[in-house]
C-alpha cells in the first residue's frame, strides 16, 4: 500500500510553519577554513544560513512558493515569475513528480552544505532545500535528507568574535582592523 504524500507546498499556511519567520545568514566563504567533503545526511531543521546572495537575509517564509506555481498559472499569477525562489516553478512541478527525491538515500548532486558547529548553510541546491523543508514539514516527515554533500567547516581564527573580557577598547579596535584587512 502507497501512502499518498501531499507536494502542495504552496498551500501552507505561514501561520502553521513554525520556522517561516527564521532568516537565513549569509555565509562567505572567504571567512571559513574547509575540510573533507562526503556525501551524507542534513537535518534541515539545522540549516541557519546560505553562500548565495539572492537568499541570505531572506526568512523560510518569504521563499516559499506562492500559491499557483504548481499549476503554472502565469496568466493569473504573473508574480509566479517574480518570486523570492528563482526556479520555484520547475522545482516545485519536479516535486510533484518525484517526492521521493526528498525522501531517498541516493546521491544528489549539486546539492550541498557546509557544517560549521553544528549548523549548516547551503553551498548549492537552495530551491531543494527551501522546498524539501516544506514538504518534509508538510508531511509531518522528519526533516532530514540523504545522499547531499556536507563540507567541513570552521571560521578562521583571525576573524573570531573579540575578547570582550578586556576593560579597555583595545582589543574591540584590533579585532576590528584584522576583520577589514580580510
Amino acid at each position: 500500500m502507497t501512502i499518498k504524500l501531499n507536494t502542495r507546498i504552496e498551500d501552507i499556511n505561514l501561520q502553521d510553519l513554525p520556522f517561516a519567520t527564521d532568516v537565513l545568514s549569509e555565509l562567505d566563504t572567504h571567512k571559513i577554513e574547509v575540510g573533507i567533503p562526503s556525501v551524507g545526511s542534513v537535518n534541515l531543521s539545522k540549516v541557519v544560513g546560505t553562500t548565495h546572495p539572492d537568499y541570505c537575509g531572506k526568512t523560510w517564509g518569504e521563499l516559499k512558493p506562492i500559491p499557483g506555481t504548481l499549476g503554472g498559472d502565469f496568466v493569473n499569477n504573473v508574480q509566479i515569475n517574480c518570486q523570492p525562489l528563482k526556479r520555484a516553478y520547475g522545482n516545485v512541478k519536479d516535486l510533484d513528480n518525484n517526492p521521493q527525491y526528498y525522501l531517498n538515500n541516493e546521491e544528489k548532486y549539486h546539492w550541498s552544505f557546509y557544517e560549521i558547529d553544528g549548523d549548516y548553510y547551503i553551498s548549492s541546491g537552495n530551491n531543494r532545500t527551501v522546498i524539501g523543508r516544506l514538504f518534509l514539514h508538510l508531511n509531518d516527515k522528519e526533516p532530514i535528507v540523504h545522499g547531499v554533500k556536507v563540507t567541513p567547516a570552521k571560521f578562521k581564527e583571525e576573524l573570531m568574535k573579540p575578547d570582550t573580557t578586556e576593560n579597555d577598547k583595545s582589543g574591540i579596535f584590533s579585532w576590528i582592523a584584522r576583520v577589514l584587512k580580510t
